[in-house]
Parts: structure tokens; C-alpha cells; sequence
């Protein structure tokens, strides 16, 4: 999955380094299936699973502030960010707040995480591939 291309699809080009969400699926497994899965597990099991639901489910998305995505990450998991972006943490942790309710609820359509082999048709037709 094109992450970035997905990313600045959603966002329409807005709130520069895209590459902030696909570095961070990377560390958690891959632009895939898994890094996302494991990306949403942590940020649900770590006082966001209100807005995660929200998210994935059908409705509006809740938003979510940067420093409750860096507070759900933990401190390991946004330096490391930060050093692979070049951004710092607070400047991570705003890309993520802004580009993850709408990267989850277009790759969601139909308010349940598409399994492995879906997720790849999914992402290709919000980017339009």
C-alpha cells in the first residue's frame, strides 16, 4: 500500500510529510495490513479506542490532539519517529492527529477493517490506482 500517496490523497496534499504516517507503519510492521493493524491496536489499547471506533465505524471521526497520539505512542516509539522524519515530536505527533481519522475512515468504508487482502484494493481506489 502507497501510504504516502494515500496520505496526500486524503489530505489534498495539505500538512506536508506525508512520510510521517508511512514511517511510523513501517516500525510497527509495514505499510500494509499489519502496520496498520498494529498501529490502531496501540493507539486503542492506550486511551484512544473511542476515537479508533470512531474512526472505523460509520458517523463523524473524533478528532484527536497531538500530544494524546505522542501520550499513546509512548516516548520510545516518538523519538524514534521524530529522528527518522526530521520533524520533532510535537511536529510528528500533529501529522499523525491530522492525518489519521481520515487515512482510517477511507481505508474503513464499510466500518470494519478490511483483512489482508483487501486492504490493497481498498487503498487503490481511494488514491485512485
Amino acid at each position: 500500500m502507497d501510504v504516502n500517496a494515500l496520505v496526500k490523497k486524503v489530505t489534498e496534499g495539505t500538512r506536508g510529510a506525508h512520510g510521517t504516517l508511512s514511517t511510523l507503519m513501517n516500525s510497527m510492521g509495514g505499510q500494509d495490513h499489519a502496520g496498520l493493524n498494529n498501529l490502531l491496536s496501540t493507539l486503542t489499547n492506550n486511551g484512544l479506542a473511542d476515537q479508533v471506533k470512531s474512526w472505523i465505524g460509520p458517523g463523524a471521526n473524533h478528532a484527536v490532539s497531538g500530544q494524546q497520539v505522542a501520550d499513546a505512542l509512548g516516548p520510545d516509539k516518538m523519538n524514534s519517529l521524530a529522528q527518522s522524519t526530521g520533524l520533532s515530536q510535537s511536529e510528528a505527533a500533529d501529522h499523525l492527529a491530522q492525518q489519521l481519522p481520515t487515512v482510517v475512515d477511507k481505508l474503513t468504508p464499510d466500518g470494519s477493517m478490511p483483512d489482508e487482502s483487501s486492504i490493497e484494493h481498498v487503498a487503490g481506489k481511494v488514491i485512485g490506482q
